[in-house]
């Protein structure tokens, strides 16, 4: 059999705005005489001659038990699953291991793991388990402070948080024989942590970054990135000011690491010390902790330093990079 062999699907039951009868279980063998059943089908009186005391078939039974049918085929075909029902379960023993429902709220399915099962999964029944568990419903980024309103249906969310950079401070104007430098701004902490509750609702705080430095000056502190009380990464600090040296420059003061992260977590560390001698971004030149990839670009990276060479007019730092919060949502 081939894909291009799918059959085409019923898009209206068979009757559905004509005469039909709701067919019964039980048998309608003398109950009304030639009418159908579940039980029987079409009883055997219907295929006895009239002659010899039979009785035609109804034609809204025929309409009937095909409405039936087609019913349920127009639903599967649309990509409709059951839910449990108890009335059925006992009728037919049970469902099978195997077996599929969707859950009563919708937001997932279960999976029968046992054979003659009439227990309710969605009121904690035995002998199923939740096929859609634990999937990624959504990533939620937030580069600006708000509020966090879970994805329905989430069920635990990994939680990813980086304080804002520190900014970095100016370098003072030289003459030909002078040169300037200034050190980088350190990062923010950074840490990641995984809530099974809790978390619906709370106030998400992005750091902002640390403010850039004068020509004599020192960059400001990088603010704290938040996750409501659960998390708390503080925020890189700022550089000092800039050095005037001779035509060689030597190196200034980079901003000290961060404090450390708080909540619990999978994973928690603090932003690098710059490096006194680094120009570039504190990220690329000082040692430390990496963020992930899935952290924006830039994210929490400290301040870059400046460099003023002979002849130059004074120049400010460089702003830190706000922090971030990213909300990864799991069913």
């Amino acid at each position: 059999m081939q894909a291009s062999n799918v059959p085409g699907k019923i898009q209206k039951p068979f009757a559905d705005d004509g005469d039909k009868q709701t067919i019964p279980v039980a048998s309608q063998i003398g109950v009304t005489d030639g009418r159908a059943s579940y039980t029987d089908g079409f009883p055997p009186l219907t295929r006895t001659p009239i002659v010899a005391g039979g009785v035609p078939p109804f034609g809204t039974d025929m309409n009937g038990i095909l409405n039936a049918i087609t019913a349920i085929q127009k639903w599967q075909s649309a990509g409709g699953q059951f839910t449990f029902d108890a009335a059925f379960a006992a009728a037919i023993g049970g469902y099978p291991k195997g077996a599929t429902l969707q859950k009563a709220d919708g937001s997932g399915t279960w999976l029968c793991i046992t054979d003659n099962n009439s227990t309710n999964p969605d009121t904690g029944g035995a002998g199923w388990q939740d096929f859609s568990a634990g999937r990624l419903l959504n990533v939620q980024i937030f580069t600006a402070s708000g509020t966090y309103t879970p994805t329905a249906g989430t069920k635990s969310v990994v939680v990813e948080a980086v304080g804002a950079g520190g900014g970095s401070g100016g370098a003072p104007a030289t003459n030909a024989s002078q040169s300037g430098l200034s050190a980088p701004g350190s990062n923010g902490a950074y840490a990641k942590a995984r809530y099974l509750s809790g978390f619906s609702g709370v106030t998400v705080t992005v750091g902002a970054g640390g403010s850039a430095g004068g020509p004599t000056t020192a960059g400001g502190n990088g603010g704290t990135t938040s996750f409501g009380a659960l998390l708390s990464c503080p925020g890189g600090r700022g550089a000092g000011t800039g050095v005037l040296v001779g035509a060689t420059p030597v190196i200034s003061l980079g901003g000290s690491g961060s404090g450390s992260p708080t909540g619990s977590g999978i994973l928690q560390a603090i932003g690098s010390f710059a490096s006194n001698n680094a120009l570039g971004a504190s990220w690329g030149n000082a040692t430390g902790f990496l963020p992930l990839r899935t952290t924006p670009i830039g994210a929490g990276l400290g301040g870059s330093g400046v460099y003023t060479g002979a002849s130059t007019s004074a120049v400010n730092g460089n702003t830190g990079e706000n922090g971030c919060v990213i909300v990864w949502e799991y069913a």
